[in-house]
């Protein structure tokens, strides 16, 4: 049996512009490519523009490229002005740019701790803020999705107090936005991945990495670690009308781990 065309209109993303952040590498790559297959306009943002440039190449629909430094407010200002230049509306934002490096706590010095802040917080803040400028002018308003981590809920990696306060502070970001915008009929939501095997996790495996996550038996579903296809599913919902009731919520995905 086929599937309906109002299930697949319901779950698609046909004839919206889509923008997502931190594109061409793991969770975000996979958001673009799901997008990109479910009939979005993907504009593919990230500082390796080559690799952006790659994934329009591969794309099956409309998509481009935009280079975004998202540590750089004049970056990220830029990238708005762009996409209201070119697509002239913007219905779907997803915030995946980040960073993650590991530091015990008593080596976080206030540089490291200001890239920190400026890459995983201050700039979704601003990339939310320039998204909610444009769905303001829509009728139709839109979709904020916000890449976290259940680190933002609960410690569990070692040397990562940096990471988890960013992330926490996206939680926040999310639930305020959600509430204020609700009646331009902008949804903001989080998604919270637990441990993905991307490839840059799958590069750091030689740090010594500890903390409950990573005991066994944490993660109740199958005991696997998340794959960056089963975050994108999750965020295509979130983009699409299935969820258009759903606002200021944090999904997580995690396999039951905070639950565990």
């Amino acid at each position: 049996m086929s599937v309906s065309p109002e299930i697949s209109s319901l779950f698609g993303l046909a004839d919206k512009v889509a923008l997502v952040t931190g594109a061409v590498t793991g969770i975000g790559r996979e958001i673009a490519r799901l997008f990109d297959k479910a009939g979005a306009t993907v504009i593919a943002a990230d500082i390796n523009i080559d690799e952006a440039m790659t994934f329009v190449g591969e794309a099956q629909g409309n998509a481009r490229a935009v280079r975004l430094d998202q540590g750089d407010p004049a970056s990220v200002s830029a990238l708005f002005d762009d996409v209201r230049a070119h697509e002239g509306r913007l219905d779907v934002l997803v915030n995946c740019a980040a960073i993650y490096p590991h530091k015990p706590f008593e080596e976080v010095d206030t540089a490291f701790l200001d890239k920190m802040l400026d890459i995983n917080l201050r700039g979704v803040f601003q990339c939310v803020q320039g998204a909610v400028g444009m769905m303001k002018q829509q009728t139709t308003g839109g979709s904020i999705i916000n890449i976290s981590s259940v680190n933002s809920l609960k410690a569990c990696i070692f040397d990562n107090v940096h990471y988890g306060i960013t992330k926490a502070g996206v939680n926040n970001i999310t639930v305020s936005v959600a509430l204020e915008y609700a009646s331009h009929n902008i949804r903001v939501n989080s998604v919270l991945p637990g441990g993905v095997a991307t490839a840059k996790a799958m590069a750091s495996s030689d740090y010594p990495v500890r903390g409950p996550y990573t005991q066994p038996g944490r993660m109740p579903l199958n005991n696997a670690i998340c794959t960056p296809d089963q975050i994108a599913n999750a965020c295509l919902f979130l983009a699409s009308d299935a969820s258009s009731y759903v606002t200021g919520q944090l999904l997580a995905v995690d396999g039951g781990f905070l639950v565990s």
